[in-house]
């Protein structure tokens, strides 16, 4: 089908398999970008307008979020969607894993980094919306964290905006370290790997991913090796 995109007229061929495909939509990828082609039930989803939305979060500098640069517009233009560049890394998001094999202070930096973004979003009144792992991008050459599809994302007027995406932001560390966990094997035995998954959740509950592990890895090559330093709490 034909679209309009920046005022040029260009060709998405969508009898071809998509790059990816979710409940809202199609994403077709030419060369190092992606095209996110809404299902026209999906556009209003949850009583919010994705055209404002989207069109405001071009611009916004975030380093490691992923956000619009372009929308997508029907020949008889009504939106159609929006234009992403292309993160490369794992498709398959239960073999998005690593993040415990990079070096200690670039893991903290990727934390870092990303909570800025979030930071810097909030301040722009947007929430962030489905930071999990199927959202998520490892790129593995450049050792970078990568938050990806902002289709949900919404812009309140609300000073709790930083604490909800830092908190999601939390959950989603969570749930990486798991798969890394499970992954990498430090310790043996599932039981084991549950209980290292808890305890960590629980020591770094009260205070920033980035924080905690600055700490805590001050004497690790990599946060794959505290892992296995931990067995000696986990009764």
């Amino acid at each position: 089908m034909y679209y309009y995109i920046e005022n040029k007229k260009i060709y998405i061929d969508e009898t071809k398999k998509p790059f990816g495909k979710g409940s809202e939509g199609r994403v077709y990828r030419q060369q190092n970008q992606l095209y996110k082609i809404y299902e026209p039930s999906a556009i209003y989803e949850f009583g919010h307008n994705k055209l404002h939305c989207h069109q405001y979060l071009i611009g916004i500098p975030t380093k490691q979020i992923n956000l619009p640069n372009a929308i997508l517009f029907n020949e008889d233009g009504s939106y159609a969607g929006y234009r992403m560049d292309l993160i490369p890394g794992e498709q398959k998001a239960n073999l998005r894993v690593g993040i415990s094999q990079m070096p200690s202070p670039v893991f903290i930096n990727n934390l870092k980094i990303l909570e800025q973004d979030l930071t810097l979003l909030a301040k722009y009144q947007v929430v962030a919306s489905d930071i999990q792992p199927v959202n998520y991008i490892y790129n593995q050459q450049a050792q970078q964290m990568h938050i990806i599809d902002p289709g949900r994302y919404a812009i309140h007027h609300d000073v709790t905006n930083q604490e909800q995406n830092l908190i999601q932001f939390k959950s989603l560390v969570n749930q990486l370290i798991y798969n890394d966990i499970v992954f990498y094997k430090p310790l043996k035995g599932k039981a084991k790997l549950q209980k290292l998954r808890d305890y960590i959740v629980a020591a770094k509950q009260d205070e920033l991913d980035s924080a905690f592990f600055e700490r805590e890895l001050q004497d690790f090559e990599t946060p794959h090796t505290y892992f296995k330093s931990l067995e000696r709490y986990l009764h």
